[in-house]
């Protein structure tokens, strides 16, 4: 028990007061070593939360770009006889409110079929449109003119006389009756709708307004504030509808049957208060909605699967680039540390003379920079809970980074009184001495050997698993950690091959005049085998140039998805086919600056090949002016595409999947059944073209936008098919190409059209390149090359200050001999040559290597929204920039020498002599 107090006392022992006297001597670099963690601090707190707030918005920027189609929507089926009850579209409003979460209240929306109307001369199409929404309290409009309509007493049946039947009362939007010219201030206003079967006469009470105009009924049916584009088919000047409140709903059913009226139950995603953390029961509750019920249908699965898909990727890229900048930061608090021993290092050895224990000596270190640690790690957490409260974030990196910072000042104290006297004894004997040099090195080469060994692990790890987690989990910090492990790989290598290489440059320098190049060579021999500050570089540098790798391949491949996405510099989706679409599209076809225009069709599900087991996606199109859009574009072009159109015998010529082609025997010809029958194709070849769902969106949805249940493709020519078959399918996609083209589509009009969709290459790419994560993620690659240039400079300026005393002593010395400043540069220069040199080289390497290595393990894919597989292509001006950081540490490495050496007098180095 004495012997425990009298060691606890023996280590314990004037801790304070000598930790509180070297604090004093050493307060700026203990301050300056504050200054950075804290810095780091913020940067891993902040970036992560910051990313989670874009994700957020990413979230609701997607729900809301998903309009409709992200909706949940319940099919109302007829009830009875007498006509559609509004009952069925009301309880399947209910019924959702009822089993949804983070939905918004159901609205439930009755419409007639649409009927036709003249006012002024002027043919219009209206329906008649009733919504309601039972979680919704709030009236939705305002009657600014006249009356709201009312509920129609019916006379009694059994009334021998019964008065007439009167006419549905029904209100109009303010700009739709400012347009149309109806103002029912003075009394109801009739207007006459007409079909081809029957003519209803309904008034118009009143006029109202919307209490909300962005609440979400109304963009369920748009056609009730203002009047929309009609369908060219109706060939009337525009649409709207007249509007039933709910009040009047069994008017509606009773004046309308089963066959003129349809209903749906609508509900919006609650955008507004939809987080991140909510997206997993989202999805669920909308999967087990549509399982119940075959009614229900909705695309909001795929936007929260791509969503989520897009986030993880994004944090996966970011926590690279993070772990990158901790793992930088840490060596320069461990360089810091070893400057701060460095300093202290003859008191060290004297308190190890007098008998210190190791314990002691570490525990005065440890008393020392935990508190300074722990008071950065607060003051860093204090920062980012007020900037950012309530938001996510991990914490093990910035644990790690703190736990370095207060451990490293400690251990490094105790290691260097260790070896101011170890205790053991040497052999007298040469032969001993190398042996036991020769364990020492063997023990060197396995840790070595089993670091690279590690670093390639997880680079084939990376490389099988992906860096993006499937079950959106956070990354594998092994995984996340490969670009630090191979970089020490680097540094290891280098630390190899530096001294044959310095000793080649001795060769060179022996033979050269002046003492300048000795002189660097020889500091640099003994500057060539630190490796703890040629890892610094190694990994500032490797992670700049990733780094730059990554944002020029995102922003590259942004450029390749609107390419292969839109396919021309126009793209237009939807029903073509209608006389004002044909008449339009040979407007822009005949425009100035459109050099092609290409049509296509497609029909999904037909029977391909013989048995029919296999079926195929059908694209037809104007092959020859396609190829040309294509070629104008910089797209690959299926040989034999432009000659599609010639003519093959009783066969129709086509291009085929070769996962498709692949299934059949083509020898003698192929069958495909078309809209109506089947042709025989002559196979002339494979094709790489997709079948998209209708116009690409500008979300990560675009990625996997080309998707179909049919086993594969076939492309056939619009000329060479109808020579066969008269059942050619609608035109649903036009490719316009050609300076002119944007200008030529504008003018045409056809974006007006109903149903019509117009994507623009360069539109596209601004959209999504502008998104909330893609942009965050280009920001956060540019900071991240900024921020680890300079953490490449402190490096340096502390390896510079951690040897200044060694080196001053023998600049000193030779200064007395007539040693000039330019030499002394030179000296400092040829000192940190193998570390630049190599940390560059070591660094550039794997910075280049790694994007080429893993390819699509990245994730890039999600960030880019291009579909397919997009190369890895490299730049060089990342290992540019990183060997200007490198200069700049450089030249702030010999000021800070100049600096240190400055405050010395040769009269005094004279006098007293080197020290």
């Amino acid at each position: 028990m004495t012997t425990l107090a009298t060691r606890a006392r023996a280590t314990t022992g004037d801790a304070l007061l000598v930790t509180r006297r070297r604090t004093r001597q050493d307060a700026g670099l203990l301050l300056g070593t504050a200054l950075l963690l804290i810095a780091t601090l913020l940067a891993l707190l902040a970036v992560p939360r910051l990313l989670d707030r874009t994700a957020v918005t990413a979230l609701r920027t997607a729900v809301v770009n998903a309009g409709l189609d992200g909706a949940v929507t319940v099919r109302a089926v007829p009830q009875g006889r007498g006509g559609l009850a509004f009952a069925a579209p009301l309880e399947a409003a209910g019924w959702i409110d009822t089993v949804a979460q983070g939905l918004r209240p159901a609205i439930a929306v009755v419409e007639s079929v649409p009927y036709t109307t003249t006012i002024d001369g002027t043919d219009l199409s209206a329906r008649l449109s009733l919504m309601d929404a039972p979680g919704l309290r709030s009236e939705p409009v305002t009657w600014p003119v006249g009356e709201a309509p009312e509920l129609i007493v019916f006379p009694d049946p059994k009334d021998p006389d019964p008065p007439p039947i009167p006419d549905l009362e029904v209100g109009l939007s303010v700009p739709v009756a400012r347009a149309l010219g109806v103002d029912p201030a003075a009394g109801p206003v009739s207007v006459e709708l007409r079909n081809r079967s029957s003519v209803q006469e309904v008034w118009v009470t009143g006029l109202y307004e919307p209490v909300d105009p962005s609440d979400g009924r109304w963009a369920i049916a748009p056609d009730l504030l203002q009047i929309v584009p009609a369908d060219p088919a109706d060939e009337v000047a525009g649409a709207f509808s007249l509007y039933v409140p709910p009040v009047a709903a069994s008017d509606l059913a009773r004046y309308f049957g089963s066959k003129q009226l349809t209903g749906e139950a609508i509900a919006l995603v609650d955008s507004e208060r939809l987080r991140t953390e909510d997206v997993p029961a989202l999805r669920r509750t909308v999967v087990t909605l549509m399982a119940q019920d075959p009614d229900v249908t909705s695309t909001l699965p795929d936007v929260l699967d791509a969503y989520e898909a897009h986030a993880h990727a994004t944090t996966a890229q970011a926590s690279l680039v993070l772990a990158g900048i901790g793992a930088t930061a840490a060596c320069c608090l461990v360089l810091a540390a070893a400057l701060l021993v460095e300093r202290r290092r003859s008191h060290l050895a004297g308190e190890r003379a007098r008998g210190a224990s190791l314990a002691s000596v570490a525990l005065r270190g440890a008393v020392e920079s935990v508190p300074v640690a722990c008071a950065a790690a607060l003051l860093a957490g204090a920062a980012i809970t007020l900037w950012l409260p309530g938001q996510r974030g991990s914490t093990w990196l910035p644990a790690t980074l703190v736990v370095v910072a207060a451990s490293a000042p400690s251990i490094l104290a105790a290691r260097a009184a260790a070896a101011a006297w170890t205790g053991r004894r040497v052999p007298a004997d040469r032969r001993e001495r190398a042996r036991l040099a020769g364990l020492r090195g063997a023990r060197r080469l396995v840790a070595e050997i089993v670091t690279v060994a590690v670093a390639v692990l997880a680079l084939v790890s990376l490389r099988g698993r992906g860096l993006v987690p499937d079950d959106g989990a956070e990354p594998d910090p092994l995984l996340v950690a490969t670009p630090f492990l191979l970089a020490v790989a680097a540094s290891l290598l280098v630390v190899r091959t530096a001294p044959a290489v310095v000793r080649a440059a001795g060769r060179w320098a022996a033979r050269s005049r002046g003492l300048a190049a000795p002189l660097a060579v020889t500091r640099a021999q003994r500057g060539a085998t630190a490796l703890l500050p040629l890892v610094s570089v190694t990994v500032a540098v490797a992670l700049m140039v990733l780094s730059g790798i990554v944002v020029h391949n995102v922003h590259e491949g942004q450029q390749v998805a609107a390419d292969r996405l839109v396919g021309a510099d126009v793209r237009i989706d939807g029903v073509l086919s209608s006389q004002s679409a044909v008449a339009a599209l040979e407007q822009i076809a005949s425009a100035d600056g459109v050099t092609a225009v290409a049509t296509a069709a497609q029909i999904e599900e037909r029977i391909f090949g013989r048995g029919g087991g296999l079926t195929a996606a059908v694209l037809v199109v104007d092959a020859p002016e396609l190829a040309r859009v294509r070629d104008a574009m910089g797209l690959p072009v299926d040989p034999g595409l432009a000659a599609l159109a010639e003519p093959s015998g009783a066969q129709v010529p086509a291009l085929v999947d070769a996962d498709l082609l692949a299934r059949v025997d083509a020898a003698d010809g192929v069958p495909l059944q078309v809209t109506k029958g089947r042709v025989d194709l002559d196979v002339r070849g494979t094709t790489s073209l997709s079948i998209d769902a209708g116009a690409p969106p500008a979300d990560a949805r675009a990625t996997h936008a080309s998707r179909t249940q049919d086993d594969g493709v076939v492309v056939v020519d619009a000329a060479a098919l109808a020579a066969r078959t008269d059942n050619l399918p609608s035109t649903t996609r036009a490719w316009v190409t050609g300076p002119g083209a944007e200008q030529a589509v504008a003018d045409s009009g056809i974006a007006r059209l109903p149903k019509v969709a117009v994507t623009t290459r360069d539109g596209w790419y601004a959209t999504w390149s502008h998104a909330p994560l893609p942009r965050a993620l280009a920001i956060l690659l540019l900071a991240a090359v900024g921020a680890l240039g300079v953490l490449a400079v402190i490096g340096l300026a502390l390896v510079v200050v951690a040897t200044s005393g060694e080196r001053g002593r023998t600049l000193s010395t030779l200064r007395t001999l007539g040693l000039d400043a330019r030499t002394a540069r030179w000296a400092t220069l040829g000192e940190l040559a193998p570390l630049v040199v190599g940390g560059l080289v070591g660094g550039s390497a794997i910075g280049l290597a790694l994007p080429v290595l893993v390819g699509d393990a990245l994730g890039l894919s999600w960030v880019t929204a291009a579909p397919g597989h997009v190369p890895v292509e490299l730049t060089w001006w990342p290992v540019l920039v990183a060997a200007g950081a490198l200069a700049v540490a450089l030249l702030v490495a010999v000021l800070v020498e100049q600096a240190v050496r400055r405050r010395e007098r040769l009269g005094e180095v004279l006098r007293v002599g080197a020290r």
